[in-house]
């Protein structure tokens, strides 16, 4: 038989512990991932050789609680590892609202193959909620101040693009200092191509 059943969660309970201090999200970590999902099988495994033993009585507590243990600690594991899977999503998704639009390349290469898939499709679905609604959801992300106008640095050549408050042509190039609405450059200031000037 292998080593105590409690030892098994030690690689889980380690992954939640670094998605949690992670300042956005550390690479996917797919061999861990799946050395888990190992240990699962090989607790029921021994939770089955448990039960199979000659003499064990499965009616009584000292008979039914070996195989119950090895049980609930793989029941315990499937529960770390959904929340470690559904902790990523919601990183995602709160990704997706904090940069109004798509996740960057660097952000990209933390996920895995399906973590970026569902970044796409979430993406997808978002954009067409809001075009099918004439909305911008990521607007106003922040409540106006009483001044609805903003003065803006433009840290990175923006063009040409039509203000999505206003409704009005605007050219933004790298350097210029521009006093502009805030529902037309919010999301700018979000991504990261303008800063406000305080």
């Amino acid at each position: 038989m292998s080593a105590g059943p409690c030892q098994h969660s030690v690689e889980v309970v380690s992954l939640l512990h670094e998605l949690k201090s992670a300042f956005w999200l550390p690479p996917y970590a797919t061999e861990r991932v799946r050395a888990v999902i190992e240990k699962m099988a090989a607790l029921y495994g021994e939770s089955t050789a448990i039960q199979k033993l000659p003499g064990v009585d499965l009616s009584t507590k000292e008979g039914s609680m070996p195989p119950l243990v090895y049980l609930l600690t793989m029941m315990r594991n499937r529960d770390c590892l959904v929340c470690y899977v559904r902790t990523r999503m919601q990183r995602i998704e709160d990704m997706r609202w904090d940069a109004a639009g798509s996740l960057g390349a660097e952000e990209l290469e933390l996920l895995s193959v399906h973590e970026r898939r569902y970044a796409q499709e979430f993406n997808n679905l978002l954009s067409a909620y809001q075009t099918e609604n004439d909305l911008d959801l990521t607007r106003d992300y922040d409540p106006p101040s009483d001044n609805l106008y903003i003065r803006v640095n433009v840290l990175q050549d923006i063009g040409q693009f039509v203000g999505p408050e206003s409704g009005v042509n605007i050219d933004l190039k790298r350097g210029d200092l521009s006093y502009l609405r805030r529902g037309d450059v919010e999301h700018l200031v979000r991504q990261g191509a303008v800063a406000q000037v305080v």
